[in-house]
């Protein structure tokens, strides 16, 4: 649905093809919730505000000697219709209504960051950049659980196909979704064809009934 840098990971990526339920630990995040269309002057302001702070935290940890890659801009999104309630409902392809999409864009932060790295990154963005977005950001710990996941390759567009089969995948494990619908953004749709672009498709589920 958006862009980001071709950027690793921390968890290995599902193979093309595989659908897989997996527990993902909680992780440090920094984050920027918003509504409306990803293509909206508020979500561009909340994903450079995001980057804006990520490359502080980065650079201050390389200035003692830390390797830190930046982490891939992430989006969880809740839609007017789930496109998850059920493979039928999932594969019917039928668009929720961007304009009253709400989402929280998201990039996690290295394991040696201090809380005061982040928070130096996010006064000096302040100072630069000054944005209702950055004022809204939030460095919290984010805990997901069970997933089924899959790594959809192709135009965002086509994601339903990919989105149906994990519906199937849960379903037959007796799973349930229970949050928003989540994207990890491993290609920049401004740069690589479509029919290349790599999203990780995430669902927190839980036990159905």
């Amino acid at each position: 649905m958006t862009m980001a840098a071709e950027r690793p990971i921390a968890a290995a990526l599902p193979k093309p093809g595989e659908i897989r339920i997996r527990t993902v630990e909680p992780r440090r995040i920094i984050e920027v919730a918003g509504a409306g269309r990803p293509d909206s002057p508020s979500f561009r302001a909340a994903v450079s505000a995001l980057y804006t702070v990520a490359y502080g935290v980065h650079f201050a940890l390389k200035r003692r000697g830390i390797a830190a890659r930046i982490g891939a801009l992430e989006g969880l999104w809740t839609f007017d219709r789930d496109p998850f309630a059920t493979a039928a409902e999932a594969a019917s392809h039928v668009p929720p209504n961007p304009e009253t999409w709400r989402w929280r864009l998201l990039i996690e932060l290295p394991e040696g960051a201090a809380d005061s790295d982040v928070a130096a990154a996010v006064e000096e963005a302040r100072r630069k950049h000054p944005s209702p977005e950055l004022e809204a950001l939030r460095e919290v710990w984010f805990e997901e659980g069970v997933v089924v996941e899959a790594l959809h390759v192709g135009p965002y567009a086509t994601e339903p196909v990919t989105i149906s089969r994990m519906a199937s995948t849960a379903e037959e494990a007796g799973l349930m979704p229970i949050g928003p619908h989540h994207e990890i953004y491993l290609g920049d749709p401004r740069r690589a064809a479509p029919e290349r672009l790599k999203t990780v498709l995430r669902q927190p589920v839980g036990p159905r009934g």
